[in-house]
Parts: structure tokens; C-alpha cells; sequence
């Protein structure tokens, strides 16, 4: 029976793959490809928490995260994933990366007790359009503007844009042996690639973790229970983009419709002006031609002022 994999852009099957309690190798080999800790401090152990966090108030906002988990170094790490843009990804990181940061913390605590804490977001959108346009891997913390050292080593934000990766993979602008996270981030791409997917087994052999998470993959996709809440989620997901390109679709009609009614309008209002002016202009061609007439006459300027409606002094320049 041939597999149908699961798109792991599906936030129930990233989530079961990288985030399930008994998957810790997984995440583990993942969070060291992505953070790079130093040899002597690469990640050894993984706690996997609770996704949804708990609120100090009522009226605070719930939140949900996609993988929630501490480090052996008792640092907290949140992993979110985005397939559209909807324009609050940069305000969405900070406020899940407080609230991770803040998780847990009592009164009277000292403050060194707020942990190290890391946001990682993987998007399958470009965020950054004119800035480092060959980097797929973005990292920010806090520093000073002048010299660029750290306020503190308490935050820090990765943002991975899948677009800008793919085009570098595909293009053979960078391959697997350049970055030990590249594989990690393209199984996100080999559902339908069963060329892909091909290579990930050969670079699995030779990575234990990696050949571990393909494999739970491949039986994800295979379980009929897991399968029924995966296509109920990527039904809903698809339901949600569809709505999504709708509305945009809806919008973009009804500027143009604007758009096309403001020219309507422009064009009349142009018409009418022109007119108007033509009007004006046939006038004062009539009033020159009769002053003329007047002046050769011999016949006085306040006469042909109060005659033609011209000034006296437009009566002297004909005169002159």
C-alpha cells in the first residue's frame, strides 16, 4: 500500500512528528541543527510541555503553541509554524516569547530565575522582502545600535523563511552538506517529492535522528486515527486559505470597481470643467472682437468697459 505522507506544513502533523513525548531524540537532533549550540553545549535532553499556557488573568489572551518544550539547560524554547502571512507574525513571535519567558514566574522570585528563552517561526511565506534575500535563516536578539553588543542573552528569535530556502535548494545554491539544519527543514517539502524524500533516506543513513523522524513519519501517515484528524485539520486549514484568498479576491474587486467609478467620475468632472472653460474662453474671444470694434470707433474706455465686461486696463492694452 503505497504511503500518502502528511504535509507537515499541517500544524497536527508537525506537531505529532517534532512535539509528541517520546520523540525527544527528534526535536533534540532538530533544536541543535537550528540553534548551533557550541560542542560543549549542545542540547542533550528535552522536556516537552503543555502547548497551551496558562493565564495570570482572566482576561488575558489564551495561548496556544505549537511545540512548547525545556531545554536540560533550563532554557524554554516555543517552535510555531505558518503557511500565510496575516501580517502579525513580528508582534504574534514577541507576545508567545513573553509569555514563555514569564511562564511560571512567582512573586517575589529574583529576576535571575526568568529563563533563556528561544522562538523558533517557520514560514512558508517571505516576511523579509528586501532584506538578505539568500538567507532563509534569520536570527535577532537585543543589541546595542552602535557596537552590536548583547542588552542580554535572554532573548532570541529565529524566523526560518521556506521560500527563500527552496529556491537556494533548488537553484544548487545550497545543498545538505552546508547546513546541518537543511535537512531537518526539508521534510517539510518532500510530501510530494518522492524525489526528495529519496535523498532524505540517503542522508538518514548517516543520521539516526533524522532516519528515526522519517521513519515515525511514514507511520503517522499510515495511522487511520492519526489520518482522521489530520484531514480534518488540513480540511480546516484549507477551508481558512480559501476564505483567506476570497476576501483578498473580494477586496481587490471592489477597489477596482472604486477605481473605475473614481476615473468615471474624474472624466465627467473633466468634461465639465473643460466645457466650462470653453464656454469662458468663446466669452472673452466675443468681448475682445467687440471692444476692437469699439476702440476703432473711437469710443470711450469706460463705455466699452461697461459694454464688454473687460477691465480698463485690458482695454488699454488692445488700445495700445
Amino acid at each position: 500500500m503505497e504511503t500518502r505522507w502528511m504535509k507537515l506544513y499541517v500544524d497536527f502533523a508537525f506537531k505529532k512528528l517534532f512535539g509528541s513525548r517520546g520523540n525527544e531524540r527528534i526535536l533534540i537532533a532538530f533544536l541543535n541543527a537550528m540553534l548551533k549550540p557550541s560542542p560543549d553545549k549542545r542540547i542533550t535532553d528535552v522536556t516537552i510541555l503543555d502547548k497551551e499556557m496558562g493565564r495570570e488573568h482572566q482576561k488575558d489572551r489564551n495561548a496556544f503553541l505549537d511545540i512548547h518544550a525545556e531545554l536540560d539547560n533550563g532554557s524554554k524554547v516555543n517552535i510555531e509554524i505558518q503557511v500565510t502571512n496575516e501580517h502579525n507574525l513580528t508582534k504574534r513571535t514577541l507576545y508567545y516569547w513573553s509569555r514563555t519567558y514569564m511562564e511560571g514566574f512567582q512573586r517575589g522570585e529574583p529576576f535571575d530565575k526568568l529563563p533563556r528563552t528561544i522562538s523558533i517561526a517557520i514560514i512558508d511565506f517571505i516576511l523579509f522582502k528586501q532584506e538578505a534575500m539568500n538567507r532563509y535563516h534569520l536570527a535577532f536578539d537585543v543589541t546595542e545600535r552602535e557596537e552590536g553588543f548583547l542588552w542580554d542573552d535572554t532573548l532570541e528569535i529565529h524566523l526560518i523563511e521556506m521560500p527563500k530556502l527552496v529556491k537556494l535548494w533548488r537553484e544548487k545554491r545550497i545543498g545538505f552538506g552546508d547546513d546541518e539544519v537543511v535537512e531537518w527543514l526539508l521534510l517539510l517539502e518532500a510530501d510530494e517529492d518522492e524525489e526528495l524524500r529519496k535523498e532524505l533516506e540517503g542522508r538518514a543513513m548517516d543520521n539516526p535522528a533524522l532516519q528515526e523522524a522519517m521513519e515515525k513519519w511514514e507511520d503517522l501517515s499510515r495511522d487511520p486515527n492519526a489520518i482522521r484528524e489530520y484531514e480534518a485539520r488540513h480540511k480546516a486549514m484549507m477551508d481558512r486559505l480559501a476564505a483567506e484568498a476570497e476576501s483578498k479576491r473580494r477586496q481587490q474587486v471592489k477597489y477596482e470597481e472604486g477605481m473605475e467609478k473614481g476615473m468615471e467620475k474624474g472624466m465627467e468632472k473633466g468634461m465639465e470643467k473643460g466645457m466650462e472653460q470653453g464656454i469662458e474662453k468663446g466669452e472673452y474671444q466675443k468681448a475682445i472682437s467687440v471692444a476692437r470694434k469699439m476702440i476703432a470707433k473711437g469710443i470711450e474706455e469706460q463705455m466699452i468697459a461697461e459694454v464688454t465686461g473687460l477691465t480698463i486696463m485690458q482695454i488699454q492694452q488692445l488700445r495700445s
